[in-house]
Formats: C-alpha cells, sequence, structure tokens
C-alpha cells in the first residue's frame, strides 16, 4: 500500500462518543456556507445508527466552518466521532478528499460534497451491499436537483468503459484499505477529474466497484459550478486530457467526463 501524505489541518471541533462506527461520512467544505447544512442535515437523517462524520475546510473565506462549527455543537450527539478539519491554505479537492480518509477511523468512507444531500437510506444501503458483496467500493444512482432535473450513474461498473470517459460520480462509498492501495486521491492540473483519476486507478488495479440499482444521493446542479466555470474551460481541458494520458496511457478520452 502507499503512503498517502496530507497537508497541515487545524482541528477545530472533536467529540467522540463510541468507536462502534463502520462508516464515516467525509464532507469537503470550500466556500458553501449557504448549503453545506443543507448537506449535513441529509448525514444527520441516515438511518444507519452508528456512524461518524469528519468535515475538512478546505480554507474557506466566506465563514463556512464557523456555520459547520455551530452545527456540530449542537448535534454532536448523533455521531460516534465527528471532526471539523480546516487547513492552514488552501490545497485542493483532492488533499481534501484525501484529508478526510486519513482523518477517518472506521473501514468505510462515504465522500459527500458540501453542496450535495444522501437520503436516508443511502449510507445503509451501501455498507450492506459492500459487506455483502466483499466490494471495494459502492455507487447509487443520482438524482440530479438545483438548475436542471434528471438522473446520473445509471451504468453499471466497467473498466472497459471507464477508458473513454467518467460517469461516476465521487459520491460513493469506498473501502479505506482500496482508498491507501491505489495512493488515494491524485492533485492534477486542475480540481474536477479527481474521482476519474481515482475510478481509473481502481479499474487498473483489479479493484470491483458495484451499483446499488437505486436513487439515493442528490447531485445538485449549478451553473456558476467548478466543472463549467474552470475544469470545462479549453485550456482546462486540454492540461487534464494530457496529464490522464500520461497516468493512464490506456485512457481514450473523448470529449472528457461529464
Amino acid at each position: 500500500m502507499l503512503d498517502i501524505p496530507v497537508a497541515p489541518a487545524r482541528v477545530l471541533f472533536e467529540s467522540i462518543r463510541h468507536r462502534r462506527s463502520q462508516v464515516t461520512v467525509t464532507v469537503t467544505l470550500y466556500n458553501y456556507r449557504e448549503v453545506v447544512t443543507e448537506a449535513l442535515k441529509t448525514v444527520l437523517a441516515q438511518d444507519l445508527q452508528d456512524l461518524d462524520l469528519v468535515i475538512v475546510d478546505d480554507y474557506s473565506n466566506d465563514g463556512g466552518e464557523e456555520r459547520v462549527l455551530d452545527w456540530l455543537h449542537a448535534h454532536k450527539e448523533r455521531f460516534g466521532r465527528s471532526l471539523l478539519l480546516r487547513h492552514t491554505e488552501r490545497q485542493g479537492l483532492a488533499a481534501a478528499r484525501n484529508q478526510g480518509f486519513a482523518s477517518a477511523a472506521t473501514p468505510y468512507v462515504f465522500v459527500l460534497d458540501a453542496d450535495n444531500q444522501l437520503y436516508p437510506r443511502c449510507v445503509t444501503v451501501c455498507l450492506t451491499t459492500a459487506q455483502a458483496n466483499s466490494a471495494d467500493a459502492v455507487y447509487t444512482i443520482l438524482e440530479v436537483f438545483g438548475e436542471s432535473e434528471g438522473v446520473l450513474g445509471t451504468d453499471l461498473w466497467d473498466p472497459t468503459a471507464l477508458q473513454t470517459g467518467n460517469y461516476i460520480d465521487a459520491m460513493a462509498l469506498i473501502s479505506r484499505g482500496a482508498w491507501k492501495q491505489v495512493g488515494g486521491y491524485r492533485r492534477m492540473p486542475a480540481n474536477g477529474w479527481e474521482d476519474y483519476d481515482l475510478w481509473l486507478k481502481f479499474a487498473e488495479a483489479g479493484l470491483d466497484a458495484l451499483r446499488v440499482p437505486e436513487i439515493l444521493c442528490r447531485y445538485r446542479k449549478r451553473e456558476a459550478s467548478m466543472l463549467r466555470s474552470v475544469t470545462n474551460q479549453p485550456e482546462t481541458m486540454k492540461a487534464l486530457q494530457e496529464d490522464m494520458r500520461l497516468h493512464h496511457p490506456a485512457v481514450q478520452l473523448r470529449l472528457g467526463p461529464s
């Protein structure tokens, strides 16, 4: 297994009530002050009784970490362990996600960005599926909400199909052992394709991911999203595609992941 470095971070909050949890929900936060508590409420509502929560603030400048801190003080009794970390300077999405995995104390981690949401059965169903099938990762169908509506994540895990583009979101239950085996999330020329790179590394390592045929996650669509405003710009796309071909020679991208 590869050693995965983590960025310097301050502990803003930590509460430990028990160590029975099998899953940690890790929430990455950067300037999502207005919507982060909506995401956290859906974690609070999970029907899995024993659950940990780790929130990584990647040096937000909108006061989001203060809102999260207030929320954690009010709801710490819900979680076996709850933790809020804040990077000492902005590190990017890959580092924030790696921080969440490294800080978890459970065999599984569920990845949730601060603008997305979960249905109450989500973590239970994903954990049950992973344990019953010895799966390295489990993802679900996503309900798109916000500025457009629809569904994503309807396709089954197929390492060959991944070579032409990504179709699996970051929202997934992932074994910490598998995350460590592939070296975690990789820092890339720009944010936005970290999840695609991770899934390619899973495929290349022979790891297995399963799709649950239910809508259990909600993906927020915004015109001002990072993918639209930064990642999908021509120069950024070119740099990302060249980087991806360098690290994954078998990849034959069409127009890049959606």
